[in-house]
């Protein structure tokens, strides 16, 4: 579950980003405002402090997404916690300290000085502060209201949905996965879905145990998967029958698939959606699976 949609995160790089450069250029740097003499817009520092920014939003949200694949906040809280902090705070340090120094040297012509770059460092401790605090934050806020509502509501049928309490057909197909220590072949029955994230591709066990693969994305991955049995939803979810829980429509022909493990263990089930192109796809295998 990713707390802001690749769409929402677009318009926070459009709206959050000129706005706090815009800011920064003229209270951290320039301390000229208009309508005072010698006022000019200070483009260097805006273009510095925007490269600047979208370069350590983009390494800490790259950090975010790769814990988020290696230590779940479900199974460690605070480790993850310590972990986001830590590591999102040395790579916004080491960011800043490539990218300021050229940002400077490309839109000023010169070299920033020494006072320049401390009040940097204070701008960007302050900004990874924020950003990994408020990321984090919307995340468990997010999973809180997520499981609030299945347990308040419950999962709403459907004439696709397969019986919850059913479990795995035994199947005798064995499927092989290149994972971080070797291979293992593990009956169908047993894995659950495929999980990619930040160049990584997870594992998903039937009881929940998660594995690293090899693979970085689902181009090789899926080459060795049976299609009776597997089904790409989108971009980051390849799944097995056995682990599809439920299935709704949505807006726009939409569907939103229920499966079973959660990727994380505060949550009940995991939810995908699925684009109205695959949609047709998915509910003839559905019922192709049905009826075999």
């Amino acid at each position: 579950m990713s707390p802001l949609t690749h769409r929402q995160l677009i318009f926070l790089r459009l709206g959050v980003v000129p706005i706090a450069a815009l800011v920064a250029s003229h209270i951290v740097f320039r301390q000229v405002f208009p309508g005072q003499a010698g006022y000019y817009f200070p483009w260097a520092y805006f273009l510095t402090v925007a490269t600047v920014m979208l370069s350590c939003w983009e390494v800490n949200l790259f950090i975010f997404r790769w814990l988020d694949g290696h230590l779940p906040f479900g199974e460690h809280p605070i480790r993850r916690l310590i972990a986001q902090i830590l590591i999102g705070g040395c790579a916004t340090l080491l960011t800043f300290s490539l990218v300021f120094p050229l940002s400077q040297r490309v839109y000023t012509g010169h070299w920033p000085p020494t006072l320049v770059v401390i009040k940097g460092i204070a701008v960007c401790v302050t900004l990874a502060s924020f950003v990994n605090g408020g990321y984090s934050g919307l995340y468990l806020l997010k999973a809180f209201f997520a499981e609030r509502q299945r347990n308040t509501q419950g999962l709403v049928p459907n004439e696709l949905q397969p019986q919850q309490d059913e479990p795995f057909q035994p199947l005798s197909t064995l499927v092989s996965v290149d994972v971080s220590n070797g291979q293992l072949r593990l009956p169908v029955d047993q894995i659950a879905y495929f999980y990619s994230t930040g160049g990584l591709v997870l594992l998903i066990k039937s009881d929940g145990q998660q594995l690293t693969t090899r693979y970085s994305s689902f181009t090789h991955l899926i080459e060795n998967l049976d299609k009776h049995f597997f089904f790409q939803l989108s971009r980051q979810f390849v799944v097995s029958l056995g682990a599809v829980r439920g299935v709704q429509d949505d807006v726009n022909r939409k569907l939103i698939v229920t499966l079973a493990p959660a990727l994380h263990k505060q949550e009940v089930n995991q939810e995908v959606i699925v684009s109205r192109y695959r949609s047709l796809e998915l509910k003839k295998w559905l019922q192709a699976s049905s009826a075999r």
